[in-house]
């Protein structure tokens, strides 16, 4: 861990947002600024990435809001910074290893845990049940159920498999909600030691072969970027709906596109692509039938985005103290 400040003789310590939220017109930062300044501490929001690279060097604390990277580069540049905070659950924003050498800590929020698996649970429900197929029908006036046989064939959601991949806590809550529906589970485990009785860990393969739906909510990482595969896929039962609220880079889309045109996944539903937005130019899921998008707004709730304020103030406030500078 780097010096204390007060081995440095500076003050006051300083925060800085790297990426701040800019385009929703009234977010605040001000829960967090009130907090800091209680203690005496500096919150900087630079207006453009020049002043925020002038502020790098002196940064106690930097926050990560994954619009931009903190690569390698920036966090060279860390003089005195004793944490990173990504201000969301996925931690892909931070180039984790360069953090690492320095001995700096990377630490997420967790705000959204139970909204994104609501979320999870919407989208599985609707590519399930074809309801982006039928509300189209109704629209158009169209109530005969002769013009889609397919309706007529939809599984019944209790005794079916769901697979996890990725059982943290967002796939674990997931898992929950499901078995209220009926739906046996299965995942794979980072640590399968850790493994629940009512959600076992399988291997991946295994996961896939024995799944009728799996939910995407694996973090993003080397090992598992692009780990939804056509390898992958082809051992999937055919019919597959896939559900991925984790990152859009776990999956390759072409790959998935592939498995639609082929029926192995018969639907899919993505909060999360890769990247967000798609270039046009290079988008082969947008305005598919069989695929349902959502703008990455799985964590979105009132009580998130407040709680979010409140817990990224105190997990700076706490890394601060861990490192001296409080």
């Amino acid at each position: 861990m780097p010096p204390s400040d007060q081995s440095l003789g500076r003050q006051p310590p300083q925060v800085l947002l790297f990426d701040p939220i800019t385009w929703i017109h009234d977010w605040s930062y001000d829960e967090e600024r009130s907090a800091l300044a209680a203690l005496g501490v500096d919150l900087l929001i630079p207006p453009d990435r020049e002043a925020r690279d002038r502020y790098l060097p002196e940064a106690d604390v930097v926050v990560v809001s994954s619009i931009d990277r903190l690569t390698a580069g920036h966090v060279e540049r860390l003089q005195h910074c004793v944490g990173i905070l990504c201000y969301s659950a996925g931690m892909d924003a931070v180039d984790l290893e360069a953090a690492g050498r320095a001995n700096i800590e990377v630490r997420n929020i967790r705000a959204g845990t139970a909204d994104v698996a609501d979320h999870a649970m919407a989208l599985l429900l609707a590519a399930w049940r074809r309801l982006p197929a039928m509300i189209a029908e109704v629209r158009a006036g169209r109530w005969d159920l002769e013009q889609h046989p397919e309706f007529r064939t939809i599984p019944r959601l209790a005794g079916s498999t769901l697979g996890i991949l990725g059982a943290g806590p967002i796939g674990r809550a997931v898992a929950a909600r499901a078995r209220g529906f009926g739906l046996r589970t299965i995942a794979t485990y980072r640590r399968p030691e850790v493994a629940e009785p009512d959600l076992p860990h399988v291997p991946l393969d295994r996961l896939v072969a024995e799944s009728d739906a799996l939910v995407l909510t694996a973090s993003l990482n080397p090992s598992t970027r692009g780990i939804v595969d056509k390898r992958l896929l082809a051992g999937a039962r055919p019919g597959l709906i896939l559900v991925n609220v984790g990152r859009g880079g776990l999956i390759v889309e072409r790959d998935l596109a592939a498995a639609l045109d082929a029926g192995i996944v018969a639907a899919a539903a993505l909060d999360v692509r890769d990247p967000e937005p798609p270039h046009p130019d290079d988008d082969v899921l947008t305005g598919r039938p069989d695929v349902i998008q959502t703008p990455h707004s799985g964590g979105v709730s009132a009580a998130a985005l407040s709680s979010l304020h409140r817990l990224a103030a105190d997990e700076i406030l706490r890394l601060l103290r861990e490192g001296g500078r409080l």
